[in-house]
């Protein structure tokens, strides 16, 4: 179910104040303090208001971050260059005080609450456990983005104090612990999927979650005994057979129809509910595919050319290709078409991501929801550990149904892209990579995936669009040339976090920053 109006159900918002502006709490309910937590209802309305914060991060923020300073993506917008062309700053707009790093605490803060309150409440058991199952995950999320995305960062686990505002930079190690820790909690309190609110993860989704957490924890080392971890709670995902590949790719992406049989985790909005920018900034502006925005000035936020030119060499005819990306040319609303990536080369000439249209999208709101983590993913993720530890001949299974379920989704049925087989494990290596950019471009997963690897797969990824010359390639009045510079591994702590922090100084940033 979408959670409409969920702004107005929010029960814990956290704003600035004093030093750390997500740290000081502010609850706003329609019920009384005492009802929160001791009711039913309460113990819903928090958690609602949970998912609301996060969610509200994904949908603005979260996106244009990951997707900017990833290196496969581009904005029209002076206001992101910074971030689009790698010379941003700790200070920068985008890496400070709109950074997913306050979002992402102000979601901490909320679930701590949670965490810490209920279970001193007179609330039913199944509703106590399913409710601090959502707030472990939640937060062991939230870590988990963070974590990849900063590095070690300050552990708050307990309700907001002043005796918490200043906080040192954890290990990684020790953030990893808690991550790992929390999704436990997740794995034991929440309900199986035929028992959780539609829209709301259930049991495996924590399987799924600390799947891959343990992935990003191997790294860049095939020996680690992290994949034989990850494996585990991957295959306990498939083996439970809670959720499974729909039959068309382009039907995960039918505003209409959210929340499938697909979805493991998905962040909910509407049209009611918090803002998020996704159909704003992926959308071709002025184009018969949204007809009733008001605002002209969208469709900014777009892959980069060699993303298209590269899958549609590696699978001519690819069904996925069509439902992921708007190109060659899209209709405008007053008639006609504009032509775009690879039929116009000149100016801002890019293709657009096709995943996040919504025809009722309006202006700062829409109805499509933003799936976090899925099936697919599963699948080519346990595909990725099964090769890092007993090579690729049981680790094709897994990516040919991701790659079956692509051929199917046309009509007739496909050649491409054809099953793995006969490779070496190395070849399965930087192939299941490639496929995770093929199933997932426009989810999120790029800049994970382009770091975890390490500094020569990055510095790899990067001289690969700037040697981009592939029918026309490079406009250098509009692309950019990325440096090759190992602090982009990390992004930097907002200087806000330093300034505000006492227990962290400039000596405790990111190297580079």
């Amino acid at each position: 179910m979408k959670f409409k109006k969920l702004l107005f159900a929010l029960t814990a918002v956290f704003f600035i104040s004093c030093q750390n502006d997500f740290l000081e709490e502010k609850p706003y309910s329609f019920l009384s303090a005492e009802a929160l937590y001791n009711t039913d209802a309460g113990a819903k309305t928090q958690v609602t208001g949970a998912w609301g914060v996060i969610s509200g991060t994904y949908g603005t923020s979260y996106n244009l971050v990951l997707d900017l300073a990833s290196g496969g993506w581009y904005n029209t917008s002076g206001a992101y260059r910074e971030t689009n062309a790698f010379t941003y700053t700790s200070s920068s707009t985008y890496m400070n005080q709109n950074s997913p790093y306050d979002g992402f605490y102000r979601a901490v803060v909320v679930a701590n609450d949670i965490i810490s309150q209920l279970p001193k409440g007179k609330v039913s058991q199944p509703v106590k456990d399913n409710v601090m199952g959502q707030a472990f995950l939640i937060r062991g999320m939230a870590y988990f983005n963070m974590v990849r995305m900063f590095g070690g960062v300050p552990l708050r686990l307990l309700p907001v104090s002043a005796n918490d505002t200043n906080l040192p930079r954890a290990s990684k190690e020790a953030v990893y612990n808690q991550i790992i820790d929390d999704l436990e909690q997740a794995k034991v309190l929440l309900p199986l999927k035929a028992s959780q609110e539609k829209g709301r993860p259930a049991k495996y989704a924590a399987y799924a979650l600390l799947g891959k957490v343990y992935i990003a924890m191997a790294g860049a080392d095939n020996s680690s005994p992290f994949w034989e971890k990850a494996k585990t709670e991957l295959l306990a995902v498939k083996t439970s057979n809670e959720y499974s590949l729909l039959n068309k790719f382009a039907s995960l992406w039918d505003v209409s129809k959210p929340n499938t049989d697909e979805s493991i985790i998905e962040i909910q909005f509407s049209l009611l509910g918090v803002e998020s920018s996704m159909s704003n900034w992926y959308t071709p502006r002025l184009s018969s595919f949204t007809p009733l925005a008001s605002n002209p000035t969208f469709g900014r936020h777009r892959p980069n050319k060699e993303s298209y030119t590269f899958h549609a060499a590696r699978y001519p005819n690819d069904p996925r290709i069509d439902a992921t990306y708007i190109y060659g040319s899209y209709p405008l609303l007053a008639g006609g078409s504009q032509n775009i990536w690879p039929n116009n080369k000149a100016g801002q000439g890019f293709p657009y991501m096709k995943k996040y249209i919504d025809p009722a999208f309006i202006a700062r709101t829409t109805n499509c929801n933003f799936i976090y983590l899925r099936y697919a993913d599963v699948l080519l993720s346990l595909a990725e550990a099964e090769n890092e530890i007993n090579g690729p001949d049981n680790a094709y299974q897994y990516v040919n149904e991701v790659l079956g379920r692509a051929r199917a989704s046309a009509s007739p049925a496909t050649t491409n892209p054809a099953n793995y087989a006969g490779m070496s494990k190395d070849v399965f290596r930087t192939r299941i990579l490639l496929e995770r950019r093929y199933e997932l471009m426009g989810e999120c997963h790029l800049w994970y995936d382009t770091r975890r690897k390490g500094e020569t797969y990055l510095f790899n990824f990067l001289t690969e669009h700037n040697n981009f010359s592939v029918n026309g390639g490079l406009n250098l009045s509009f692309d950019y040339i990325y440096p090759l510079d190992a602090k982009f591994l990390l992004l930097p702590i907002p200087q806000n976090e330093i300034n505000a922090n006492t227990e962290i100084s400039q000596s405790n940033q990111n190297p580079g920053y």
